[in-house]
């Protein structure tokens, strides 16, 4: 979060667009740039320099980084440096449909040239980066993290799935230091952070290039070691591998260790996925599922798929389908398949139209949905751990306006899965127990323990049926993959951020 204001020469502001591992380069160069002297502010128009760090992974997230720079340049006010940063300039082919009117380009491999590149912009000597500068992983501490914060234990790809760019775009991966990722979590924890969210583009292999043969496990151990006091530690982007099952194992040794596996499975039938370059094995992908729900206690299990991924049949998408039916996964993400100039995908034939794409991923979704909503009422009565990270307000039909606390429980990955509401105003960062007492296919409503829902007047959000919202910290998003009518529910409060 920035300052209101700032002196006009030293103001800043990032606008972040793409994953979670953007939103640590942003946290990496806000970090930079403190460390010069420059101040964040929460307008664009407020700030000498603008920062746009891009997304380049999807056509579609190419056009939203475009029409962001765009509408800064629209509004840049004299004097004004902008930035075009992130994934879309280290995309060759598509480097030039960044905007004319930056001031610079900065790939996402050189988000840590930051400060001299702003420095150099406005007039001054490059200043040398301080210790700990370590190209793409430099360490960095963070200004008012939140409740929760992703830490990027490695970037970059060794992985040649045909449908992807982030090889591209990122190169092969490398991984952060033990020692450095562990006094980042420190950091966080001491600054009032609960929940650690490790991140990478390949997690299960972190380390590899290190020399660790089981580096995540191994680095797993050693957070849970030498910071105790961190209650929630989450994975993220897990590849199916036989690695999966020891890391598995040291997850069932220690509660702060979230049961939750997010592993990226993207098809169910064996020539697809081949096609992809995926690990077309899917009895070991039912082994590692089955391991976790054996291992781990109230397991929680994400996946992500791809439909209409070029040959797919209908046969292939049915058996997609019948997969989906029968590993009842309790996250489930969908995409369309997108054709990305320079991946091997992009020239195989039988393209499949978008509408009957876009057909398979309504059938696949619906087919999710009622899973999840069996799973979620499962839930109902029972009285689970929540960590608040926003406080909204509802309005019932007399026109009444009452507090609502939002946050997400153990089974809630930050950005992609459900949230959890509950009456009352009960301090951001604060981990808390509830007894859930409603639930749709997404979301769940809780209430504190000893406390009654009034019954005479439903409260509705303000704003309308849909509910406008602004999550902790940042004013994160949902997600491409996540609908934005939700369907069976109570209606989704707006929520404001009321800090830390």
């Amino acid at each position: 979060m920035g300052s209101p204001a700032a002196d006009t020469d030293l103001g800043f502001h990032i606008v972040t667009l793409g994953c979670s591992k953007n939103r640590v380069d942003s946290d990496g160069m806000d970090h930079l740039l403190r460390q010069r002297g420059m101040v964040a502010v929460e307008r664009p128009e407020d700030a000498r320099v603008v920062i746009v760090n891009t997304c380049g992974f999807l056509g579609a997230a190419r056009a939203e980084s475009v029409d962001a720079i765009e509408q800064v340049l629209h509004g840049r006010r004299d004097e004004q440096i902008v930035i075009a940063a992130g994934c879309m300039p280290a995309l060759g082919d598509y480097r030039h449909d960044i905007p004319v009117g930056v001031d610079r380009i900065l790939s996402t491999r050189e988000w840590y040239k930051i400060g001299d590149v702003v420095d150099g912009l406005q007039g001054r000597a490059p200043t040398p980066e301080v210790a700990g500068c370590d190209g793409m992983l430099t360490t960095f501490s963070r200004t008012n993290a939140g409740p929760s914060a992703y830490v990027k234990i490695a970037d970059g790809c060794d992985h040649n799935c045909a449908f992807c760019t982030i090889p591209s775009i990122k190169g092969r991966q490398v991984s952060k230091r033990p020692l450095h990722v562990i006094q980042e979590i420190v950091d966080l924890v001491a600054g009032g952070t609960r929940e650690i969210v490790l991140v990478a583009q390949d997690t299960i292999r972190y380390g590899a290039d290190l020399g660790m043969k089981h580096g995540l496990p191994q680095l797993l151990e050693m957070i849970v070691e030498q910071v105790p006091d961190l209650p929630w530690l989450r994975m993220l982007y897990i590849y199916p591998s036989p690695l999966t099952l020891r890391m598995v194992d040291v997850m069932a040794r220690h509660g702060a260790l979230l049961p939750y596996l997010d592993m990226p499975v993207q098809h169910a039938d064996k020539r697809v996925l081949r096609s992809m370059n995926r690990p077309s094995d899917v009895e070991m992908t039912r082994r590692l599922v089955d391991h976790a729900r054996t291992m781990l206690t109230d397991p929680v299990m994400r996946t992500t798929f791809i439909v209409g991924f070029p040959g797919e049949t209908d046969s292939e998408f049915r058996r997609l389908v019948d997969f989906v039916e029968e590993m009842e996964f309790d996250h489930v993400g969908v995409f369309t398949y997108s054709v990305e100039s320079g991946t091997a995908a992009a020239n195989l034939p039988d393209r499949i139209a978008p509408d009957v794409a876009e057909e398979r991923r309504n059938v696949l979704m619906e087919t999710q949905q009622a899973i999840s909503l069996r799973k979620n009422r499962a839930l109902v009565g029972q009285r689970v751990q929540v960590l608040i990270e926003a406080i909204g307000e509802a309005e019932d039909e007399l026109g009444n306006v009452e507090p609502v606390s939002v946050g997400r429980g153990r089974r809630h990955a930050p950005e992609v899965d459900g949230l959890v509401f509950v009456p009352g105003a009960i301090p951001v960062g604060t981990l808390v127990e509830l007894d859930i007492d409603e639930a749709g296919p997404y979301d769940l409503w809780a209430m504190q323990p000893g406390m009654s829902r009034p019954v005479s007047v439903p409260l509705e959000p303000i704003g309308g049926r849909e509910g406008r919202r602004q999550h902790a910290p940042r004013g994160r998003s949902r997600g491409a993959n996540r609908p934005e009518r939700r369907g069976q529910g109570r209606s989704v409060p707006m929520a404001r951020h009321v800090g830390t």
